[in-house]
């Protein structure tokens, strides 16, 4: 007795499924003699335990083979305000099929295989941080020099519980800077200069 299942699928990663038929769709393309357009907003593949069970990865590496077999042109653009992220980027990277593909992003596209968050997470932690503030901070640079003179124990427990709140204030605002700053790195101008993507197209109606 059959029945049917529906299953709840976020919106922007490639799951088993979408994975196979991507990459079945690119191969029919390819048998037509036909260029191929690729508005590209993925976030990257489901990394789930049964995810991995449906062979989502084996329909990811099918999606570059049929990229690397293509023989007419390909042509992949990053709309406003998508992004291209995780394995997404990896299998639809031009330099797949050199030859044949070209990368164009929108001005307000995004793209990298990490997120600004987990860039800046693994690039800029938190001791990293604090040595930031203690380098620039005005206050955190006064209580440093305070506290490299001779004074008595109780000013100098002092002067690190000032230190601690100080740091504590500042964090959240060094943290949003990070991010910001790794949100820099995957800008299209960014993208271009890292030759990554040929221009910057805007997206006209």
């Amino acid at each position: 007795k059959s029945s049917e299942t529906v299953l709840a699928q976020a919106g922007g990663v490639w799951f088993p499924d979408s994975a196979h038929k991507t990459a079945t769709a690119i191969r029919d393309f390819n048998g037509e003699d036909i260029p191929l357009v690729v508005l590209a907003n993925w976030r990257g593949f489901s990394g789930g335990q049964r995810d991995m069970f449906n062979e989502v990865l084996k329909f990811g590496a099918q999606i570059v083979d049929a990229l690397v077999a293509y023989k007419q042109p390909v042509v992949v653009y990053i709309p406003p305000h998508a992004e291209l992220r995780g394995g997404a980027w990896v299998v639809i990277d031009s330099t797949i099929n050199a030859e044949v593909m070209e990368f164009y992003a929108s001005e307000t596209a995004r793209g990298g295989v990490l997120e600004p968050v987990g860039a800046a997470s693994i690039k800029y932690r938190k001791k990293d941080m604090l040595k930031t503030m203690h380098r620039l901070d005005k206050t955190l640079i006064a209580l440093d020099m305070k506290l490299s003179e001779r004074i008595s124990e109780e000013e100098r427990a002092k002067c690190l519980a000032l230190v601690v709140e100080r740091e504590a204030v500042l964090l959240p605002v060094y943290d949003q800077i990070s991010v910001q700053f790794a949100d820099l790195h995957d800008t299209p101008g960014r993208m271009k200069a890292k030759g990554v993507i040929r221009d910057e197209v805007p997206w006209e109606s």
